[in-house]
């Protein structure tokens, strides 16, 4: 079975040869594999014994028809040819529910346009009338003119109901699709099938991440989650799914190594204006990122997904079927949840914030954790979330929100500057740092300070505390300065720091 790329081709060229019709019941998607911005639909199409025509119809015809691969089985395909039709459109299962009541609604609509012209032709006519009984005519005309009132009250109420429902099927997108017909010209001297495979857009999946702190326990509870959405036009039913982290392109560049020149000019002459420039207009571009979730009502059954390291990629693969429907919902889906052991402490950097945060260190975690949005949750309160890189660092740092129990005060005790011998000039900061904890229960607090590093030999810096630090580097770090304190419950510690810089007087300075 070789895989091969479809060939387009004429019709005009085609002879007429006995021809099999499928829509896309005959060939259900068997396996969906998402990438983080698309995905690869897998189709199986059954070829009978002595077809010559197969016709698959019904595709939305969104994808790359040169992309369109396909191989076969027990048959031989001579030719692929497709065409695009605006009149029918694709449709799932939830856009073809809208569309029938679309209809209904615009049905319904007519009926009370109808009413209306009706009463109003009959208002005409009892206009005209000159001859008859003048209470009847006026009891005529009141009847028109309150059907006339209830049909435009009924019909609004339609009108709305009918802009509710299009708002909904565009979101679904269906409609934004051609539909797609794929022609195989085939020989098939006995039964066999056509296995085919093609890229579509608007299909993604991220992972998202659950970690929730038990801070009685110091176990870290980490829940992976993929959050899969698509609108391809055609739903997704109980196929099996493989989530990808590779990236497919659509054209694959080769570099090549060039050729290194350079060249020099004469300068120009500069012409200055006679009147000021007045700068351009920065135009300000204000980003939300603030999306709310949708929940989604989950079926009983999810899929279980194996990772699979594939070197340059990590693929989640699931045996279990599932179902994603064509729409803007967005699907949450579990892969897998792990207990790890952590080391908590407090950090407290004064001289950034006089609020500390509570840290949680665990193992280093293997490459098949992708980056992605992490929710953190600490004793069952949510505290926020946060974009978390899966990084190769020893150890993983996550923080966890503030600890409203440890008060942080920063007193300063100096800072001015000084006249030295010369021309130097010098600025003495002093300060001291004080860390209580409010807790019942003891805590050991880290303190962070980081010690300035001048960028030019003409600034000196002198940097002195009064505890020595218990590490003078972070992380691979240098010159970033802790001290581990175990602090009792009420219990205070007290820091004093002094950072002295020296530097030309007519200069300027940065930093501090």
């Amino acid at each position: 079975m070789n895989i091969k790329t479809a060939l387009k081709f004429s019709f005009l060229c085609l002879p007429t040869t006995y021809s099999f019709a499928l829509n896309l019941s005959s060939s259900p998607i068997q396996q969906v594999t998402l990438y983080p911005t698309l995905a690869k639909i897998e189709r199986s199409i059954p070829v009978q014994s002595g077809e010559q025509l197969v016709t698959l119809s019904g595709l939305a015809a969104n994808f790359n028809i040169d992309q369109l691969q396909y191989q076969s089985t027990n048959i031989e395909v001579n030719a692929v040819s497709h065409t695009d039709s605006a009149l029918d459109k694709p449709a799932g299962n939830e856009s073809s529910q809208l569309r029938e009541q679309i209809d209904v609604i615009k049905k319904k609509i007519s009926e009370q346009n109808s009413i209306i012209q009706a009463a109003e032709l009959q208002n005409k006519f009892l206009g005209n009338v000159t001859e008859g009984s003048a209470p009847k005519v006026r009891k005529q005309a009141y009847e028109a003119f309150i059907a006339i009132d209830q049909a435009k009250i009924e019909k609004e109420k339609l009108e709305q109901r009918l802009n509710e429902l299009e708002q909904d099927l565009g979101a679904i997108g269906d409609s934004e699709f051609n539909q797609r017909t794929l022609k195989f010209y085939v020989n098939a001297p006995q039964r066999g099938e056509i296995k085919i495979s093609y890229m579509v857009p608007y299909a993604r999946w991220q992972p998202i991440y659950k970690a929730e702190l038990n801070t009685q326990t110091k176990q870290i509870k980490l829940t992976r989650m993929a959050m899969i959405a698509q609108k391809t036009g055609e739903d997704w039913n109980n196929v099996k799914l493989s989530l990808s982290t590779a990236t497919p392109q659509n054209y694959v560049q080769q570099i090549q190594p060039q050729q290194w020149r350079v060249n020099y000019f004469e300068p120009e002459p500069v012409v200055r204006p006679l009147y000021a420039v007045a700068p351009a207009p920065v135009t300000e571009v204000s980003m939300d990122y603030d999306r709310k979730e949708k929940t989604v009502k989950r079926a009983p059954q999810f899929p279980q997904f194996q990772a699979a390291d594939l070197n340059f990629s990590t693929e989640f693969r699931s045996e279990t079927k599932a179902s994603i429907p064509s729409s803007q919902q967005q699907i949450f889906l579990p892969l897998s949840t792990e207990q790890y052991a952590a080391k908590l402490s407090v950090w407290a950097i004064p001289k950034n914030s006089t609020q500390a945060t509570i840290n949680a260190e665990i193992a280093k975690l293997d490459q098949n954790w992708p980056s992605g949005i992490v929710k953190l949750y600490r004793d069952g309160d949510y505290i926020g979330q946060r974009t978390w890189n899966n990084s190769t660092d020893e150890n993983l740092q996550m923080s966890f929100g503030t600890d409203d129990q440890i008060q942080i005060k920063v007193t300063d005790l100096s800072d001015k500057k000084n006249p030295v011998k010369g021309t130097l000039s010098e600025t003495i900061q002093k300060q001291q740092y004080s860390v209580q904890n409010l807790h019942s229960y003891p805590i050991q607090v880290t303190i962070f300070e980081s010690e300035p590093q001048s960028q030019n030999g003409k600034l000196t810096t002198q940097s002195t505390y009064s505890v020595a630090p218990t590490a003078t580097q972070w992380n691979g770090q240098p010159n970033i300065n802790l001290w581990q304190v175990d602090l009792n419950p009420k219990q205070s510690y007290k820091l004093d720091v002094q950072h002295q810089f020296k530097y030309p007087s007519k200069g300027r300075t940065s930093g501090f």
